[in-house]
């Protein structure tokens, strides 16, 4: 016999019915059909996420945002709630379900019931936290994303995904917000700090035109110490004629005393020279006057001098604590301006390279910005400290130049008397040069007759010499203190320009402090100084700006309590088809008594029924005993799943009471459509619309509910709903039975000779 022909024999047999072929096929494509029909229903759940409906809660209020400090940009409203709202429902949204807007209490109700996969709770003061990134007191803003187990364990770990995503979204924005701000105010710190330097360079200029006006008036005050020199030297001079003057004018008053004594007995005959000595007499009353006159106004003159003299001491030291403050201000100008530089280089490097620094580094910087500042802030005081010396300087170069006015002005008022004695002085020399001219003609008559009256003539003519020397020495005095008193006058008219451009100088220096104050100032307001715990707390809400409260409603334990309501039903399935490999679906001797067909049937279903308890119970007991599940509906759930069992034990009995062992592969047919159709790992909802149409329509899709709610502990109404859906199938199935038990009393070839035994 050829090998073949055994298995050509066995196949042979398959050819006989169109149902022994369609055996044939069934076993040929079954892996396929299972592999297919399961693959297909998951191949890509995630990508079908937007057939799942959730529900977005926007409670926020908006708020009004405040501009940066030291900028020029507007406040606005912060309405990030609605934001989020309208980017979540939004056409273009890729944030995994299809999401509506709606109400606290809807979204309730929907999340209970199933409506809603997820749901997201904005809260009322999410925008307002957003907006306190950029204040001292930052605090995250919070969204709160809450699934129920009870409706499907996969889709609450599908939404952690979902919840990170928004998280990323949202939180990219507020950074980006917060990155504008810290970038408006390091402009504005930029801003400041180039006005701070443009003050330090005021302040520098005017520091140096101080300078040069403290050294114009230091040349002034030389030229003024020299003038007051030639003033005491042309007063020197002229004390000294008048010392002359006066001794020529004793000799002048012996010689016409002599003149007189030797003439007394030429009366009758020198009525003329009497009238000419009467006159003389009279000249040197009035010169003598005037030589009084003069030495007063000569006195008042040294007295001026000496209080000139202590004026001008008076500036002169006044000029080198001025001198010595100009300094001072200029050295603290000097460090203002390089302190200034080196905030500016600082806050320019931290404002060019901020985005590749790391916190650490922008904190080194920001220190060195708060360092630069302090020595900033201690040039600032010292420069304060000098301009106080510099104005204590001025001070008594104001004290001395009045103390130069107040003699200037007494060696004026002394002018006056001098050259009213000298007017003096010249009436008398005009009424003695009268009265010898009377007495020379009244005495030529007697020069002959009296030789006594010749040396007294002598002795006149040798006074009258001397009243002309000390008359030039006076006038060669009168010359030289003119000439000082020129000399003076240009050394004040100097001092007076060089206290002009100083007190220009100082108003520019003043003028600059404020600015660079006000600069400082501005500066120091907009770079920001923080403590430990506050840049803790920035760090924190900057790195993290929103933060995700995920709810997981009747969350259960461990994976395998999510997955349990869908491998229950399964192996309570598979144990219908077992059994009634088993048990006959109906009795034979039961089909040919006289009892009525549904007793018939029941009969048949109960031992299988009574199997299916059995199953049910001890896969509980392994399920609670040594795998842990865990429940706060056991009792429930215990009782759910004996009913899921004997509803499943009626199915089978149906099946295969109408279709004999054909109703066996029918079962496992059934199987694969309903692990694809339940629910039991991804919603229905993400599956193919194949599946979908099927799923109401199998009963294991109302057993994975059921337990899924009692499991997690969901609303036990929805698990009643199932229960009362199963005792429908239930009721279906008992009903097939006994149509199966009337049919089957009647007998067949096919009856006798089946075409497919299984």
């Amino acid at each position: 016999m050829p090998v073949f022909s055994l298995p050509r024999i066995e196949l042979s047999r398959f050819r006989v019915t169109r149902l022994t072929k369609a055996a044939l096929v069934v076993i040929a494509v079954l892996p396929a059909l299972y592999g297919g029909l399961y693959l297909s229903s998951t191949w890509s759940p995630t990508d079908n996420l937007d057939q799942l409906t959730a529900a977005v809660v926007n409670n926020d209020e908006p708020v009004t945002t405040d501009a940066a400090p030291g900028t020029t940009t507007q406040p606005g409203t912060l309405a990030a709630g609605a934001d989020l709202a309208d980017t979540l429902t939004g056409s273009s949204s890729d944030a995994g379900f299809t999401w509506v807007e709606t109400d606290a209490a809807a979204a309730r109700v929907g999340l209970d019931d199933g409506t809603f996969a997820a749901t997201i709770v904005v809260p009322a003061d999410f925008s307002a936290h957003l907006a306190s990134m950029g204040s001292d007191s930052p605090e995250q803003a919070l969204l709160t994303v809450t699934t129920n187990d009870a409706d499907n364990y996969i889709v609450g770990q599908v939404s952690n995904s979902i919840a990170a995503t928004l998280r990323q979204q949202v939180q990219g924005g507020a950074t980006d917000s917060y990155l504008d701000q810290i970038y408006l105010a390091f402009s504005a710190v930029h801003d400041d700090l180039t006005t701070a330097g443009s003050g330090a360079t005021d302040l520098s200029t005017g520091a140096a035109t101080a300078h040069d006006g403290s050294t114009t008036l230091a040349t002034g005050l030389d030229q003024l110490a020299a003038g007051s020199g030639d003033v005491a030297t042309g007063s020197t001079d002229l004390t000294a004629g008048a010392t002359t003057l006066e001794s020529g004018t004793a000799e002048l008053s012996a010689g016409l005393g002599t003149l007189t004594s030797a003439t007394a007995g030429l009366t009758e005959q020198t009525g003329a020279l009497e009238a000419g000595a009467a006159s003389a007499q009279s000249g040197s009353s009035t010169l003598a006057t005037g030589a009084d006159a003069l030495t007063t106004g000569l006195g008042t003159a040294q007295t001026g001098a000496g209080t000139l003299a202590s004026g001008a001491a008076a500036v002169a030291t006044g000029s080198a604590a001025l001198a010595t403050g100009t300094g001072a201000l200029a050295t603290g100008a000097d460090t203002l301006s390089t302190a200034s530089r080196t905030v500016s280089d600082a806050a320019a490097a931290l404002l060019s390279s901020y985005e590749t620094l790391s916190d650490g580094q922008r904190r080194a910087l920001l220190q060195q910005l708060a360092a630069g500042a302090n020595t900033t802030a201690d040039g600032a005081e010292a420069l304060t400290t000098n301009a106080a010396v510099a104005a204590d300087g001025a001070a008594r170069v104001a004290t001395g130049a009045s103390g130069v006015s107040t003699g200037a002005a007494t060696l004026s008022a002394a002018f006056t008397p001098l050259t009213e004695g000298a007017t003096a002085l010249a009436t008398g020399a005009h009424t003695v040069a009268t009265g010898l001219g009377t007495l020379s003609a009244g005495t030529q008559a007697l020069a002959e007759a009296t030789p006594e009256l010749r040396a007294g003539i002598v002795n006149a003519a040798a006074g009258a010499d001397g009243v002309g020397a000390g008359a030039a020495s006076v006038s060669a005095g009168a010359g030289s203190l003119a000439t000082a008193t020129t000399s003076l006058a240009a050394g004040t008219a100097t001092a007076d320009a060089g206290a002009n451009d100083l007190e220009t100088g100082l108003g520019t220096l003043a003028t600059g402090t404020a600015t660079l104050a006000d600069g400082l100032t501005a500066g120091a307001e907009a770079v920001p100084s923080y403590t430990g715990a506050q840049r803790a707390a920035l760090t924190d809400v900057g790195s993290n700006p929103i933060a995700v409260d995920r709810v997981h409603e009747n969350a259960v334990d461990a994976y395998g309590e999510g997955m349990a309501p869908y491998f229950i039903p399964l192996s309570l399935w598979i144990g219908g088809i077992v059994t009634f490999m088993i048990l006959r679906a109906l009795s034979p001797r039961a089909l040919a008594s006289t009892a009525r067909s549904w007793r018939v049937a029941l009969a048949g279903f109960a031992p299988g029924a009574l199997f299916g308890v059995v199953q049910a119970l001890v896969l509980m007991a392994v399920l609670i005993g040594f795998v842990g599940l865990e429940s706060p509906h056991l009792p429930a759930v215990i009782a759910f799943t004996v009913l899921v069992a004997i509803v499943f034990t009626a199915v089978h009995q149906s099946l295969v009471a109408l279709l004999g062992g054909a109703g066996r592969l029918v079962a496992l047919i059934l199987l694969m459509l309903q692990l694809t159709s339940s629910g039991g790992t991804y919603p229905v909802g993400v599956s193919p619309a194949f599946f979908q149409a099927i799923s109401p329509f199998l009963p294991m899709s109302y057993a994975v509910s059921g337990l899924r709610h009692l499991i997690a502990g969901g609303g036990v109404e929805y698990a009643w709903a199932a229960a009362a859906h199963l005792v429908l199938f239930l009721g279906i199935a008992l009903g097939l039975s006994i149509m199966a038990a009337h049919r089957n009393r009647f007998w067949s070839v096919a009856r006798l000779h089946p075409s497919l035994a299984i």
